[in-house]
This record gives C-alpha cells, structure tokens and sequence, in this order.
C-alpha cells in the first residue's frame, strides 16, 4: 500500500496547488469568479427549470460543488497523514506515531466515512456533467478537455484569461513542498 499513501500525497499537493489557483489561476479558476453566495445558488436552482443561463466558467451551483469536492478530498487526505488499519500491519498514515490511539481510531473511522461521501459527490458531479453536455447542449466535457468553450453569450465572462504558466509553477512546487516538507518537519515519515 505505498502506492495508497503517494497517491494521498499526490492528493493532498494538487489540493492545495488547487487552493492557490483559486486566487492567482485564470479567470474561470479564480474562487471570486464562480463561488457564489448561497441566496444566488438557490435562485439559478429554481430558474435552471426555464431558459438557462450560460456561464464560461462554473454556474453558481458547478462553483459550489467544486468548493465541496476540494473540502472533501482535502479532508480525506488530511484524516489519511492520521489513519491507521486495524492492526497497522498494512497502511498507517506518516503522522501516526506523533497521535494517541484514540485520534488514529478516530481519523481511521472518518477517513473511510469521507470516502463515501466523496464517491457520492463525484457521481453527483458525473451525471450533472453529462446532463448539461446532452440534455442543455452545453459542451461541458469538451471544455473540461480542452479548457475552452465556444464563443457565445455567457452571464459570467465574456471570454477566458488563462493563468500563467510560472504562476502553475510556483504553486506546485510550494504545495509540494507544504506537503513534504509538512510531513517530514512535523517528524512524520513518508
């Protein structure tokens, strides 16, 4: 199971590289672009029914699920540095040994709780993309593959500025050294 702990390694960097691109990436990546307040989540729910509205980036409910799935994976790979097997014999998170017990038990338990959750999310978010690509004719897939849409009316963004490339580079490399480096100055091992 090495493999379980880099992939929540590899997890865990593209979180927080994630996190940072919210504020410093492209447009339709910038939080203060998609993230919208509750009452206006609500309000593109119950007209979604009637012409919809198109966005270039996520539409107000895309934006609060991308917040949910980010919390929960990030959440799931925080329990995992302090999860444990029963018996720890096959896996134990790097941060074992710096908890009681009890906190292993604890992270163990929410570590797999956060897991179903996280596949109920995705499935949400599946459907939800293939309901928009073929019921509205919107192509979201396409876009998620090629990172652009076609040139139409959008309520948010008339057109995409995408991030720079340097900017993707030094958040993948502070998030990869906050996760390291994290793990190894806390006295963990990887």
């Amino acid at each position: 199971p090495a493999w379980h702990k880099w992939n929540g390694y590899l997890a865990l960097t593209l979180i927080l590289f994630r996190l940072m691109w919210g504020f410093v990436g492209g447009s339709t990546a910038r939080f203060a672009n998609f993230v919208a307040l509750p009452g206006r989540a609500l309000a593109y729910l119950r007209a979604a029914a009637g012409e919809p509205q198109r966005f270039l980036g996520h539409n107000p409910l895309g934006g609060w699920m991308v917040v949910a799935l980010i919390g929960l994976v990030g959440l799931q790979c925080v329990s995992g540095l302090f999860a444990a097997d029963e018996d720890r014999l096959v896996i134990e998170g790097p941060l074992v040994g710096l908890v009681a017990d009890s906190t292993v038990s604890f992270a163990a338990r929410w570590h797999h709780r956060l897991f179903d959750a996280l596949q109920i999310l995705v499935a949400l978010h599946v459907v939800a993309t293939l309901f928009y690509t073929f019921v509205r004719r919107e192509p979201l897939i396409a876009a998620m593959v090629t990172g652009s849409k076609p040139r139409a009316p959008y309520v948010d963004q008339k057109t995409a500025q995408p991030g720079s490339w340097l900017a993707a580079g030094v958040c993948l490399a502070v998030a990869a050294t906050i996760v390291f480096g994290g793990i190894l100055a806390a006295g963990g091992k990887l």
